[in-house]
């Protein structure tokens, strides 16, 4: 990689280092994605949560993009949400045999997203 394919790449790994445009919250709860185009829904556990996505661990591999909605419940029955997201960085850890991924949620999520971000903001 050379020249401006080289120096986008080095711009995008340094933005995501060096800050993150929404906040962080330790979130340890089952979450329910569906997986868009197909019938199948696995459950997961979420490890932190923003009003831009979450990261989770899986033991079911998602390839970059791919395109799920994920059942969010915030504090109680009635605080249940779907949230369409797509994967956007995964890392295998091997000694325990599961995936932690990283999940985007889209930008059409704008009521779901606020409701997210409150809650973020109340921790």
């Amino acid at each position: 990689m050379k020249g401006p394919e080289q120096k986008a790449y080095m711009d995008t790994v340094i933005r995501n280092v060096d800050s993150r445009q929404y906040m962080r919250v330790p979130f340890k709860r089952a979450v329910r994605f569906h997986v868009a185009d197909s019938d199948c829904c696995f459950d997961h556990v979420a490890q932190d949560l923003s009003q831009g996505g979450l990261r989770f661990i899986s033991s079911e591999f998602f390839p970059v993009k791919s395109q799920v909605v994920v059942r969010i419940q915030l504090e109680d029955c009635s605080k249940v949400m779907d949230v369409e997201g797509r994967v956007v960085w995964v890392r295998y850890n091997p000694l325990a045999e599961v995936y932690q991924m990283g999940l985007e949620f889209m930008d059409g999520e704008a009521f779901e997203r606020g409701a997210i971000g409150s809650f973020v903001r109340s921790i």
